[in-house]
């Protein structure tokens, strides 16, 4: 009987000892699958991360750039009609007017108004201005004017000044806010 007791408990320990080796192949398969299934997870979770941060960058950029681009359409004109010193005297135009003032300290937008009244008439001679806050024009200021000039490098400006030139060359001298209003009525 003993034969048969170990027999039976021989069986009994090679069907265990199957069963415990199942049941570890069972438990590496899903550990295996567990692991599986973090990486997974994680992989899944850095995408999306990636894919919230490019989406949020794209929508603040756009609204940046849209709005530097408003900016840009609403600030953005094209100034024609400044000129610089050097080039008063050599306009294509056979008849002319230049206002000299000083966009910085004398009153902008009375001359602007000025320029574009003046501007809306029929018989109204092209208009430019030149800038003498710019160091580019600040040659001309002077303490005294000379209305005689013949080329830009002979000019001398004491007060806003607006001169008229026919042929490029100086016809009228007009010096003063006053007298220039006067003038562009």
């Amino acid at each position: 009987m003993a034969k048969k007791t170990n027999s039976k408990n021989k069986k009994k320990k090679t069907t265990n000892n199957k069963k415990v080796v199942n049941n570890k192949k069972i438990i590496e398969k899903n550990i295996s699958n567990n692991k599986n299934s973090f990486v997974i997870k994680c992989i899944v979770i850095v995408l999306v991360i990636l894919l919230l941060v490019y989406l949020l960058t794209v929508y603040i950029t756009k609204n940046s750039t849209d709005s530097v681009t408003k900016e840009k359409k609403e600030n953005t004109t094209i100034q024609s009609d400044e000129i610089l010193l050097g080039t008063s005297f050599k306009q294509t135009d056979k008849e002319y007017l230049v206002l000299f003032y000083n966009v910085d300290t004398d009153i902008n937008s009375t001359y602007y108004t000025l320029k574009s009244d003046y501007e809306a008439k029929e018989d109204a001679l092209p208009i430019y201005y030149v800038n003498l806050a710019s160091k580019l024009n600040s040659d001309c200021i002077s303490t005294e004017s000379n209305e005689d000039a013949t080329n830009a490098s002979e000019l001398k400006i004491n007060d806003t000044t607006l001169i008229k030139f026919t042929n490029n060359e100086i016809s009228e001298y007009i010096v003063g806010g006053e007298a220039i209003s006067e003038y562009l009525q």
